[in-house]
C-alpha cells in the first residue's frame, strides 16, 4: 500500500491574517500580486500553514549577542 502524503493544514484568509497580525485586505493584496502562495478549492481561497510560517521566518530578525 503506498504511503499517504502528509496533509497540510489550510487556513482561511481571516485565519491567516490573524496569525500574522495583519488585515485580510493585505492577504488579498498579496495573493492578487502573487507575493504569497495560495490554494484555490472551487471559489474558496486558502493559505497553507507552511506559507504563513515562511512569512514569519523571513521577517524574523535575530537578536544581537552581548547587548544588555
Amino acid at each position: 500500500m503506498p504511503a499517504l502524503k502528509e496533509t497540510r493544514r489550510l487556513l482561511s484568509l481571516p485565519q491567516a491574517a490573524e496569525e500574522l497580525g495583519i488585515t485580510v485586505n493585505t492577504i488579498r493584496a498579496w495573493i492578487y500580486r502573487r507575493k504569497i502562495a495560495f490554494v484555490k478549492i472551487g471559489r474558496s481561497v486558502r493559505v497553507s500553514e507552511e506559507t504563513v510560517q515562511r512569512i514569519i521566518d523571513r521577517g524574523s530578525v535575530p537578536a544581537i549577542e552581548g547587548r544588555d
